[in-house]
């Protein structure tokens, strides 16, 4: 593994898989509406919904692996245009895979949890998906694109995640935290689980498979179940921050355009088994993500060295 491509690199989980990749292989990023951060020789503006353009922006450039994280990924959004949905999610996984395997590069592809219908919840990779709403249809629609049309792929069904923001867009945390720095009350869900992922976790276990060179579907999430509303109250707990302006509430009692499930959390027993990896739990890694914002904080305090 030599050279990487990563899509959605200003994406929350692309940026942290590019500041993870950066010590081990040169690096090319592809990314839509916002450029990354991070400064890079090979930076590609791209949109995936439109057909050939990928191909088109890429060129003729070459590369061992493409981690492909772009995606259309609010189910909402999905919910209210289906089509462009496809196009991206769908359609523009299919251009991304006929890339890859011209080159005869490994295609790892971030696929979700919600491709499961949350009616048992701790899923393994021999489960049978059956997503809710248009955003899981999608996504596993991709899937069947990989399988069908690489020779060497990964398949990483992604968990709800949080972590470090080392970019513009930052995980549901940093959302949480200026809505409550605005003084706002928010409403987090009882009866919906998941099973967060640390981005520092997902991160090292991309790393790990790429190496490897082995095809597979793993799921990656973290090592605790926990609804949105415990979730929230772990995180008031470690950051200090007030958790009263939180509203317990059932997903009957609100409105969403997309349907969701209750309990898509995911079993990692073969991630764990395969590359070593054991996810943390939910304050383990919101610990890490609290030691990562302060050291980063304080490198920007840092005045500049001559």
């Amino acid at each position: 593994m030599r050279t990487v491509l990563i899509t959605g690199a200003s994406g929350f989980v692309g940026e942290n898989l590019a500041h993870r990749f950066a010590r081990e292989a040169e690096l090319a990023r592809a990314y839509g509406n916002q450029s990354p951060r991070a400064k890079a020789e090979k930076v590609f503006s791209l949109d995936l919904a439109v057909r050939d353009n990928f191909t088109r922006a890429l060129g003729d450039l070459t590369v061992d692996t493409v981690i492909h994280t772009a995606a259309m990924v609010s189910p909402d959004q999905c919910e209210k245009d289906p089509h462009m949905a496809q196009a991206v999610n769908a359609e523009g996984t299919r251009e991304v895979a006929h890339w890859a395997e011209a080159r005869n590069a490994t295609m790892v592809y971030f696929s979700t949890d919600l491709v499961f219908d949350g009616k048992k919840g701790a899923y393994n990779e021999g489960d049978a998906p059956a997503p809710l709403n248009v955003y899981g249809r999608t996504k596993l629609a991709g899937e069947e694109e990989v399988l069908r049309i690489c020779t060497r792929w990964v398949i990483i069904r992604l968990a709800l995640s949080y972590g470090t923001t080392r970019g513009a867009r930052g995980d549901w945390t940093l959302s949480m935290r200026r809505a409550l720095d605005a003084g706002k009350t928010l409403h987090l869900y009882t009866d919906q689980f998941r099973t967060p992922a640390y981005v520092g976790d997902t991160a090292e276990a991309v790393l790990r498979l790429a190496r490897c060179g082995r095809n597979g579907i793993y799921h990656m999430g973290g090592g605790e179940r926990v609804s949105r509303y415990d979730f929230g109250r772990k995180f008031c707990y470690i950051f200090g921050l007030d958790e009263d302006r939180f509203v317990p509430v059932r997903m009957e009692e609100t409105r969403m355009d997309a349907p969701r499930a209750t309990d898509c959390s995911l079993d990692t027993e073969k991630i764990a088994r395969e590359i070593g990896l054991v996810p943390c739990g939910v304050e383990q890694g919101l610990r890490l993500q609290k030691l990562e914002e302060e050291a980063l904080a304080e490198a920007d305090r840092s005045p500049p060295r001559d």
